[in-house]
């Protein structure tokens, strides 16, 4: 919507441009001093229609950016400026169709919408260029300047009927002149800081911003060495106003949207290769088109003696030009995407400078990378990509020339023997197509990269299956550290266990017993033999303990339930064991052992809530342990062992521990 508003815009300043020319042409030669010197003509009118174009271009790619829409509005006010002005000089001092009041009404709208606002506006421009915002907020008076100083030119333009005003001889009264007094140093005053801005810009600026700035700054320099080159040769001149004097100031003025519009759209913001290469085939076919026309009246009219402007020498010379245009027109377009797009424009050279670097037998990630620039370079592409599909794991993608523009506008297949192995896509710029030739191209360079493709995609999955036996290595490395660790700490425990509770009650009995062979026989001996086997009977239970905990007998003897039971009622826990009918059986010694020793570790933490489930789906033991912090207690150890069985643990609820262990459909034979 916004672009076509721009457009129309363009448009119209196209037409309004062209009648002031006409306009101009009725009262004048249009290479008169006086056109050149005064009117601008052609330069003027060049850059009125420039500021149109490159300001759409611009709202074209960013729909809401301030830089295009003023440039866009410049040129079309200053496109009726020019016009008004040319009817109004026409009607007033060359007698032109129109009453005297209509001319003045149009030598006042040409003031108003003349050079006071273009300049307001070109100040305007600089200070948000080229991003389109303010540096700061403080910049904000620059622009409070610029507005007031053309509301007080405007002003001045009040104070004059618009019936009676004379472009050429214009007298404002006292109120007036002090208005326009006022009015041109605040303009002034913005347009210096409006430079500044840039200046400021720039050396705060790196990378693609400061390109960027370099060509604004360049305008603006461009056009203050124009100005006092103006003033200068003027003043030597007696203050007449001269093409000489004018003709660099004109020239500045199609430079400025054009370095605005570079400087906005070239650097990695938009492709300026597309307006160059449409702009060279137009010129050269022109070109063509009048000189070859031209050309070939004179020589048909010198070879049969005849007048250059016959109707059947002209129409024979039409038919001719139009026969050889087609032909011409090729390679027009040849030379044109040679200077537009350099060495992309030679496809074939594209392909065999790839061809050289497949022979050096690259990875996988340089030939996606090879294979995405020669498809980019050989069809003159935005943007291309290479996709490598590897069984059994993710594709591999390269993009040229760095950034994508999401998912190719077309997509080539690289197929061996019927089987997909990737793909190669290409976006075009805009405004171009993928020709025939083109498709063509990228057909050839997949069938050309096909093996390597095949090559390259064996290569990713070995690697891909390497990567996969490391990281098995490495967990079974780690899962055989866990197990020396756990067994150190087992036989720890156990040794500190048996010094406790059973060398503390043995290692007094040698001496107790030569104490009581000597004191001989009586009721003090028999004392001391009682506390003797009591002793005893206390390291015995405390051996049996310890037998218990390395693997319970019970558990080998009457299965996994009753096992459990027996370990909370010798514990005196609080936890609950909730065993289904089909979970109180026999299962197979190893699954009953993992089971019992997950669930002993999980109640090491001593929680008062636990609850113990077990039951049977289909084929597989169900446990779960309810209540019981996964901190406090080894969740590694309970995972080893569920897995080492063939079990899956689920660790999703943090106060849950389930666990599924495969135990087949029949229950083995009690032991």
């Amino acid at each position: 919507m916004y672009a076509r508003v721009a457009w129309v815009l363009t448009a119209l300043t196209v037409v309004i441009a062209g009648t002031d020319v006409w306009v101009t042409s009725m009262y004048r030669p249009l290479l008169s001093q006086q056109a050149v010197a005064v009117h601008g003509f052609p330069f003027v009118t060049i850059a009125v229609v420039g500021c149109a174009a490159m300001g759409a271009l611009i709202v074209a790619r960013w729909a809401r950016h301030p830089i295009g829409w003023m440039l866009c509005l410049i040129g079309f006010t200053s496109s009726i400026s020019l016009l008004a002005e040319a009817y109004s000089v026409w009607v007033v001092s060359a007698d032109g169709p129109g009453s005297r009041s209509i001319g003045g009404v149009s030598g006042w709208i040409a003031a108003l919408l003349g050079g006071q606002l273009s300049l307001a506006a070109l100040a305007m421009v600089f200070l948000v260029a080229p991003d389109g915002q303010l540096q700061s907020r403080r910049w904000r008076i620059a622009v409070v300047l610029i507005l007031i100083g053309y509301a007080t030119y405007a002003g001045s333009l009040l104070t004059v009927s618009p019936r009676e005003f004379d472009i050429d001889t214009r007298v404002d009264g006292a109120v007036g002149s002090l208005l326009s007094l006022l009015g041109l140093p605040f303009i002034a005053g913005g347009l210096l800081a409006a430079m500044a801005s840039v200046v400021l810009r720039l050396r705060r600026s790196r990378g693609h911003q400061r390109q960027q700035l370099r060509l604004i700054a360049a305008a603006a320099v461009f056009v203050a060495v124009s100005f006092v080159y103006l003033i200068v040769v003027q003043a030597l001149n007696g203050g007449q106003q001269t093409w000489i004097s004018s003709l660099p100031l004109f020239v500045s003025y199609p430079c400025l949207p054009l370095l605005f519009a570079v400087a906005v759209l070239r650097y990695r913001l938009f492709d300026l290769d597309l307006i160059i290469n449409r702009a060279i085939v137009f010129a050269l076919g022109t070109i063509f088109a009048g000189i070859g026309y031209a050309g070939l009246v004179l020589a048909v009219a010198g070879l049969v003696h005849t007048r250059t402007s016959g109707f059947w020498v002209s129409l024979l010379a039409t038919a001719l030009v139009a026969l050889a245009f087609q032909p011409l027109r090729r390679w027009v377009v040849r030379l044109a995407n040679r200077l537009a797009y350099g060495a992309r424009a030679l496809p074939y050279e594209a392909l065999s400078d790839f061809s050289r670097r497949l022979a050096e037998t690259p990875s996988p990630t340089a030939l996606l990378a090879a294979v995405a620039e020669a498809a980019g370079r050989a069809v003159s592409a935005r943007s291309s990509t290479a996709v490598l599909q590897v069984p059994g794991s993710a594709g591999i993608s390269k993009t040229w020339p760095g950034w994508s523009d999401g998912l190719p506008e077309y997509e080539v297949p690289v197929r061996q023997d019927g089987e997909i192995l990737g793909s190669i896509g290409v976006t075009m710029p805009r405004g171009r197509r993928l020709s025939a030739v083109d498709e063509r191209l990228l057909h050839d360079l997949a069938d050309q990269t096909a093996l390597a493709f095949r090559n390259a995609a064996m290569e990713s999955e070995l690697a891909a299956h390497v990567a996969t036996l490391d990281r098995t290595t490495g967990a079974l490395a780690e899962s055989r550290r866990r197990l020396v660790a756990a067994d150190d700490a087992t036989r720890r425990r156990l040794e500190s266990a048996i010094s406790r509770d059973v060398l503390s009650h043995l290692e007094p009995m040698p001496e107790r017993l030569r104490t009581l062979r000597v004191s001989g026989t009586g009721i003090a001996a028999s004392a001391e033999l009682q506390r003797l086997v009591t002793q005893t009977n206390t390291a015995l239970q405390s051996l049996r303990e310890l037998t218990h905990g390395v693997f319970p007998t019970q558990l080998a003897r009457s299965g996994l339930s009753r096992a459990l039971r027996s370990h909370l009622s010798r514990n005196g826990t609080t936890a609950i064991l909730q065993v289904e009918p089909s979970a109180d059986r026999r299962f197979p010694a190893r699954v009953e052992a993992a089971v019992y020793f997950c669930c002993v570790e999980a109640l090491s933490a001593g929680s008062t809530v636990a609850r113990i489930d077990l039951g049977v789906a289909g084929e597989d033991l169900i446990v779960r342990v309810r209540g019981v912090a996964r901190g406090d207690i080894d969740v590694q150890s309970i995972v080893d062992r569920v897995e080492a069985v063939g079990g899956t643990p689920s660790l999703d609820d943090p106060l849950v521990l389930s666990v599924r262990i495969p135990v087949g459909a029949e229950a083995p034979a009690p032991a």
